[in-house]
């Protein structure tokens, strides 16, 4: 919990928020709430992410950025 809390603290200070997420994190499931996905900029995501797994961040105005 104290984790999130101050990952909360530096999304409040930051210009933007990004996500690393690889493939097996993307759609896994947390004990805590970070924060909503309308609060985050964009994902960054390995190749090894498949586009369906991403398409409903992209609807939601969120960046992808592959590599």
């Amino acid at each position: 919990m104290e984790e999130a809390q101050v990952k909360r603290a530096i999304m409040a200070r930051a210009a933007e928020t990004w996500v690393l997420a690889s493939a097996e994190k993307l759609n896994a499931t947390s004990a805590y709430v970070i924060a909503p996905c309308t609060e985050v900029s964009g994902l960054i995501v390995d190749d090894a992410v498949p586009q369906a797994d991403t398409a409903a961040f992209e609807r939601l105005g969120l960046a992808i950025v592959r590599g």
